[in-house]
């Protein structure tokens, strides 16, 4: 019998990362004169003259005129984003002046081009683990067992990077923040700057293997996991208009929108946020950064073009729906994200147990002799109820809707219940029974 502990560090370095050079969005590379541009463009569009004063902007936000971006009347700050006050990025092109004949406000380091995404080696990860393994091979330990193999191994441990976050939507690819498959950096000016629990960190990790040599030729095998849940990450949802998400979604100025809860650190929900814990950070950020400008807004108020008021600082129905537009108000505020139902749901652990039992004999043929060995095997014998595996986890993106952490409950958990598979891709999955034959001559 052999016990070992151990304990592990493994940093790694240099791992790719996607990051915007260019920085299109980023609040430090303002251009006042394509903003007032933008702002007269957009008042006019609105029935309201060329003007860019307070009175202008009064009347295109009051406008009866239908916005194309919202389907309601009077401007909204997508109108504005719409003529150039914006970026690139959110309007999703290469570059404002070539594809649409106008200067963006926010026009990153070269005003002639869009975002310029390209991969910096920059990435850093940490691993640190206890490892506990027992291993044992004896003889006849007991009445009816001839021979026993197993192994015990329990592994306490911690994966840290920096980089993506994995928020994608139910029945994608964890490879979306996975380091090894080129992870987006969250804050093109900080790329180190949020860091947390990897997409696949599990905290604690047991497994069991083993086999027993019974009377009759009879061999009994098993092997079981238990593994604690996966992390997710706090995550504003976007509008789905595209134009004027920055002043949204975008809480680190620097262009990048979708950002991460302010306040917990990437990977925190199911790492000191719990589903009933859930509730407690959402209030917080509802009441305390929703409603209020992002850094995008925060510069235009500074330069003086718009008041808080005119952005939607106050207004109501700007949080109830990002989209409205209400009583004089642009709505460029950051949105209210909807709360978790009762019995919210939370990533779960892996519970597997797997065993065959094969009868191992042989026979003799023309004075060869040949091993027959029959089998019958259970995977996941107990027929445990299994949620949230990589490729198919409940989304960090706060939208309240099932497959949401802010939106499921068990009742409606079937869209990140594991399903049947095969092989390597059915750990997990639903009870199965398999027949084998095994000859070796």
């Amino acid at each position: 019998m052999v016990l070992s502990v151990d304990y592990l560090r493994n940093v790694n370095l240099h791992y790719l990362l996607a990051i915007d050079a260019n920085h299109s969005g980023d609040t430090r590379y303002f251009n006042k004169t394509a903003a007032l541009a933008a702002i007269s463009a957009t008042n006019n569009q609105f029935g309201c003259g060329t003007g860019t004063d307070a009175v202008s902007i009064n009347c295109a936000l009051n406008s009866p005129i239908i916005d194309t971006n919202t389907g309601l009347p009077g401007a909204s700050i997508a109108a504005y984003a719409a003529n150039g006050l914006d970026s690139a990025a959110d309007l999703g092109v290469g570059g404002c002046m070539a594809a649409l004949g106008f200067a963006c406000s926010f026009q990153g380091v070269n005003p002639q081009l869009g975002p310029a995404v390209f991969l910096y080696p920059g990435g850093r990860s940490v691993y640190n683990a206890m490892d506990v393994k027992l291993v044992d091979n004896v003889k006849d330990p007991f009445r009816g067992v001839k021979y026993l193999n197993f192994q015990f191994s329990y592994s306490l441990s911690r994966f840290t990077n920096a980089g993506s976050i994995f928020t994608t939507s139910v029945g994608t690819s964890p490879a979306a923040a996975d380091q090894d498959f080129v992870a987006q950096a969250i804050d093109s000016r900080h790329p180190l700057g949020f860091s947390g629990p990897a997409a696949l960190d599990r905290t604690h990790q047991f497994s069991f293997g083993g086999y027993a040599d019974l009377p009759l030729h009879f061999r009994l095998g098993t092997i079981f996991h238990f593994d604690s849940p996966l992390s997710s990450t706090l995550v504003v949802p976007t509008s789905g208009i595209g134009a004027g998400e920055i002043f949204r979604t975008d809480f680190t100025g620097d262009g990048t929108v979708g950002d991460p809860v302010p306040g917990p650190h990437v990977g925190s929900f199911m790492r000191g946020i719990t589903p009933g814990g859930l509730n407690q950070i959402l209030n917080n950020y509802n009441n305390t950064v929703a409603g209020n400008l992002t850094p995008a807004g925060q510069v235009l108020v500074a330069n003086g073009l718009f008041t808080p008021q005119q952005l939607g600082v106050g207004n109501a129905l700007c949080l109830s729906n990002p989209n409205m537009v209400s009583a004089g108000a642009a709505c460029a505020v950051a949105p209210s994200v909807p709360l978790a139902p009762p019995g919210e749901v939370g990533l779960t652990w892996l519970k597997t147990l797997d065993t065959s039992l094969s009868w191992i004999g042989s026979v003799n043929v023309k004075d060869r002799k040949i091993s027959v060995q029959p089998s019958v095997s259970f995977f996941n014998l107990f027929n445990f109820a299994n949620f949230n595996i990589p490729g198919n986890v409940l989304s960090g993106i706060l939208t309240g809707g099932t497959g949401s952490i802010n939106g499921t409950t068990y009742a409606t958990a079937s869209a990140v219940r594991v399903g049947v598979g095969t092989g390597v891709f059915g750990l997990g999955a639903p009870r199965t029974i398999e027949f084998g034959l095994k000859l070796s001559f």
